[in-house]
């Protein structure tokens, strides 16, 4: 889409009025001998926003600049500061279409925050590569997923509808595998049935799953309402995505469960015909 690899057929044709703005994830080199005000300065000296036309300096303050950072050299910015800026010298473009490569890997939580709020204001197309599911579940409206057999398909919603949509066919899967390996523990036998452990499991599972979603229900409250608390946030976002890991696999133990519950009435169901 930025023109750097070429399509192996067709062609590529971008409008006129399409103003590209790319964010990558390797930092473009910077004049270290330039204040950051100026690096930005020479890229436009206003931005119309939703809120208005921005000043340089307004804008920069936005992006957590202080008066103090906005006119010292870039040399002496931070890591994450250069990366802040370059991310903010992107948007002074004036892009209508943004392209983000990975935009979470390298902004603080603080910073990841405005940009949300930003881009949920913009008014042109973004395209964001990320592997961050709490940042495609705050911005994206359609998930293009790359599928079995190199398909890509549209899904509409944020990371969270991406993984509902995809739910019947995940457990529809084991189902058409007869011949997986069986638990460990399972004694080698003809017959299928329930270990202790599983029948234990069984009962339970269902009420399991249901106190995952409320808890990750709960700490998504949690984050809304401590947005601009980026200490605690950080801290919030990591049990959400623990409490997130450990639902996928209850979940996967879910699907195993049910179609051995599945085989077993059948199985039961042939035995009494």
């Amino acid at each position: 889409m930025i023109g750097t690899v070429a399509p192996d057929s067709g062609t590529v044709t971008v409008g006129e009025t399409v103003r590209i703005g790319y964010f990558s994830q390797e930092c473009e080199e910077m004049d270290t001998g330039l204040r950051a005000i100026d690096y930005i300065w020479d890229i436009s000296p206003e931005a119309i926003t939703p809120d208005g036309t921005l000043t340089a300096a307004q804008m920069m303050e936005k992006f957590l600049f202080t008066a103090d950072l906005q006119y010292s050299l870039i040399g002496r910015l931070s890591g994450g500061e250069r990366r802040r800026l370059y991310l903010l010298g992107v948007l002074m473009q004036a892009p209508n279409v943004l392209l983000f490569d990975e935009p979470t890997n390298d902004l603080d939580i603080q910073t990841l925050t405005i940009l949300e709020d930003y881009l949920r204001s913009f008014s042109g197309a973004v395209i964001v590569v990320s592997h961050d599911r709490y940042f495609l579940d705050k911005v994206a409206e359609h998930i293009f997923a790359f599928e079995r057999g190199g398909e890509i398909h549209d899904y509409a919603g944020g990371y969270s509808d991406y993984l509902t949509f995809q739910k019947p066919e995940q457990e529809d899967a084991p189902k058409a595998k007869e011949n997986r390996p069986k638990t460990a523990c399972r004694q080698k036998s003809d017959k299928l049935k329930f270990t202790f452990k599983e029948q234990r499991e069984y009962g339970e599972i269902d009420a399991v799953i249901a106190g995952l979603e409320e808890k990750i229900a709960g700490k998504e409250r949690e984050i809304a309402k401590e947005a601009s608390n980026y200490v605690l946030l950080s801290e919030l976002i990591a049990e959400k995505e623990a409490l997130e890991a450990e639902l996928d696999a209850q979940t996967e133990r879910w699907v195993y469960l049910n179609d051995l519950a599945d085989r077993i009435a059948q199985q039961n169901s042939g035995e009494s015909s």
